[in-house]
């Protein structure tokens, strides 16, 4: 007897793929209490986490090292910074780069002079180092033009930065990338996850963002008070404020599409989250009212202080936020006297709101309830990352998987669906466009076309006899491996797929980058082009001195800096 099924009480509540996959939504996401920032900020103040600054050894241009020591439950962490002053001529956010003003390892274990001496020859270095396996993650950056100096000079001079100066995006450093899982030698995926602080996927990284903000704040102080005695640390307003800048390009469209089953974990939480919210009872809902009232208001002052601030394509702060008035109207005008109040709620809102003020009011619902916060960790880590054909199962069992892909149909018939062909360069070290049949470089083209390969797995199974081997298909036609390979480990993950076509004319870029941001916790997002957009991380979260005097963790959906908006 075949065992029983458990019952998903949430199952009829967690809305459909066609719905939630679509790239127009994906590209309307915004940050969450189970993005990676909120995640990991709220397990170092649960458990106590402590940071102390173990070397300092920075001089007058900012030029030296530090070691901030992470005490976190069982583990002794630390982040190792090396930093020096570049010419401004090779300060880049490409990937191509060979020397930035500070690099950073995060490891685990003693740290020796051995060690050390191991860390300042090979981590400047970076794609061309060697890591230790001990080291969880390599980060680099560079100090902002617009901002680093600028900030030095104002705390010289005993004065905070002026908030309309520094705008919507606020970091003197920026960052380029965050490496881990087994680059370079160091720990592997599964190593990283027998350190139990930063187990869950993506925390190692995140950390090393956080410490890299600290660093950051601690660098222009120390600077500020080696040119003048008048001058004045960061107010705990601006150490909230500052994040770490980024700008991210093509590189990270590939990512959630050559990983459909951690894209499929990515949206599976973020859909539990809202149909644990769409379900709260009618009694702890409206007790729950004031804190949505709340969101709702700190979201409005958030639209307000960023009216001017061009996004397009993302719809602009000052239609956003009246359509949250809207929200708020109706919010404060409803009786609350349904069954599931906040499911009314979302409701109308799907009927009355675009996609972007409909995911404000995401976050809003799903922060109101941490029944999720221990589970997720847990449903995020993905066992197998690789996926193989299974040449003896039934192709007629492969046919009806092939059913869930039936929207790529659409796509194929439209109009310049095969425009864009993707590749890896050589010479930017990451992925690119081209024009197919016009630009060089087809011949090495990225396998990214899951619809075109899922219409020919259709049409090289279409005549096949219901209980012939999958396998003899693949004699047949060998190159269709992969999307056999990718349909048979999709067929039970209902968010593993994006709706869209990546070879298409109007395939826009932005839209999965902003996804990914929103997961790892970017709250702005500023378009530079249709392929990249330049985000914070890390503003509005705790410095490290916080920790210890925080006794729950409550992350902010809408920072501001200080003087822009509520404190």
């Amino acid at each position: 007897m075949l065992a029983r099924q458990p019952i998903d009480p949430l199952a009829a509540w967690r809305r459909p793929a066609a719905e939630v996959m679509a790239p127009e939504r994906l590209g309307a996401a915004r940050a969450t209490r189970h993005s990676f920032t909120a995640s990991l900020l709220r397990r170092a103040v649960q458990q106590g986490w402590t940071v102390t600054v173990e070397r300092w050894a920075v001089d007058s241009d900012g030029v030296g090292e530090a070691v901030y020591r992470v005490d976190a439950e069982e583990c002794t962490l630390r982040f190792v910074v090396l930093s020096t002053v570049i010419e401004e001529r090779l300060r880049t956010d490409r990937v191509i780069a060979s020397a930035w003003d500070v690099t950073a390892a995060l490891v685990d274990g003693p740290l020796d002079a051995a060690r050390m001496e191991h860390i300042r020859a090979e981590v400047p270095r970076q794609e061309q180092g060697t890591a230790d396996p001990a080291t969880l993650v390599w980060t680099r950056g560079n100090r902002s033009a617009r901002f680093f100096d600028y900030v030095v000079e104002c705390l010289a001079a005993g004065r905070q930065p002026s908030a309309n100066l520094v705008g919507s995006s606020p970091y003197v450093l920026r960052s380029t990338a965050y490496y881990g899982n087994g680059r370079f030698g160091m720990a592997t995926y599964d190593g990283v996850r027998t350190r139990r602080p930063v187990a869950a996927p993506y925390r190692a990284q995140m950390l090393a963002a956080w410490l890299f903000r600290e660093f950051s704040c601690d660098l222009v102080e120390h600077m500020a008070r080696c040119r003048s005695e008048a001058a004045v640390p960061l107010s705990p307003g601006w150490r909230r404020g500052l994040g770490i800048g980024n700008a991210t390009g093509l590189g990270m469209v590939p990512y959630v599409i050559s990983h459909p089953a951690v894209l499929d974990r990515w949206v599976g939480v973020r859909e539990t989250a809202l149909a644990l919210a769409r379900t709260t009872s009618r009694d702890r809902a409206v007790a729950r009212i004031p804190r949505l009232h709340s969101h709702l208001d700190r979201a409005l002052s958030w639209c307000a202080a960023r009216g001017d601030q061009p996004c397009a394509p993302f719809q602009d702060a000052g239609s956003l936020g009246s359509e949250l008035s809207l929200l708020r109207a109706n919010l404060s005008g409803a009786r609350h006297n349904g069954r599931h109040p906040l499911d009314d709620v979302w409701r109308w809102a799907e009927d009355n709101l675009g996609l972007e003020a409909q995911e404000v009011l995401f976050g809003a619902l799903t922060d109101l309830d941490d029944t999720l916060d221990e589970q997720a960790d847990a449903m995020l880590h993905v066992d197998h990352f690789e996926h193989t054909a299974d040449p003896v199962a039934d192709v007629g069992q492969l046919r009806t998987a092939l059913c869930s892909y039936d929207w790529v149909r659409d796509l194929l018939r439209a109009r310049g669906a095969e425009h864009w062909f993707w590749y890896y360069s050589r010479d930017n070290e990451e992925p690119r466009r081209g024009v197919r049949g016009r630009d060089p470089g087809a011949g090495v083209e990225m396998p990214v076309d899951v619809a075109r390969g899922i219409a020919r797995l259709a049409a090289a199974v279409a005549g096949r006899p219901d209980g012939e081997p999958v396998g003899a298909t693949l004699i047949a036609a060998p190159e269709l491996r992969s999307i056999v390979a990718r349909v048979q480990s999709c067929a039970a993950l209902p968010y593993a797929e994006v709706r869209d076509n990546l070879l298409a004319r109007d395939f826009l870029p932005l839209q999965l980058q902003r996804f990914q941001l929103a997961m790892y916790g970017a709250c702005d997002y500023v378009p530079q082009s249709t392929d990249w957009v330049r985000v914070t991380l890390m503003n509005g979260t705790p410095a490290a001195a916080e920790l210890p005097r925080l006794r729950r963790y409550d992350h902010d959906l809408f920072p501001f800096l200080p003087g822009r908006g509520p404190s």
